[in-house]
């Protein structure tokens, strides 16, 4: 007999992780596209927005802390780009 177990909440850590692995899928992805910067920081703004909604709709803290991450690392990318003179 198999025991009905209640699904386990998906956990805070995994939130953050989740935005964090799609961040670098498409900062990747983005990296060797002609002009990617431009689209790399239209997905970041995407992305925030998305968070900072998902924020007020979930009522968890955590979403707002993911939106700030996504923010920091994404700007620092951002920066990479332009620093090295890598703009697409």
């Amino acid at each position: 007999m198999e025991e009905n177990k209640p699904k386990k909440p998906i956990s805070n850590m995994h939130i953050v992780g989740i935005n964090l692995a799609i961040l670098v899928s498409y900062t990747i992805i983005f990296r060797f596209i002609n002009g990617g910067f431009i689209f790399d920081a239209f997905f970041i703004g995407i992305q925030f927005l998305t968070c900072l909604i998902a924020a007020m709709v979930f009522d968890k803290g955590i979403w707002v802390l993911s939106a700030f991450v996504v923010v920091l690392i994404g700007l620092s990318t951002c920066a990479e780009f332009l620093m090295n003179g890598t703009l697409g």
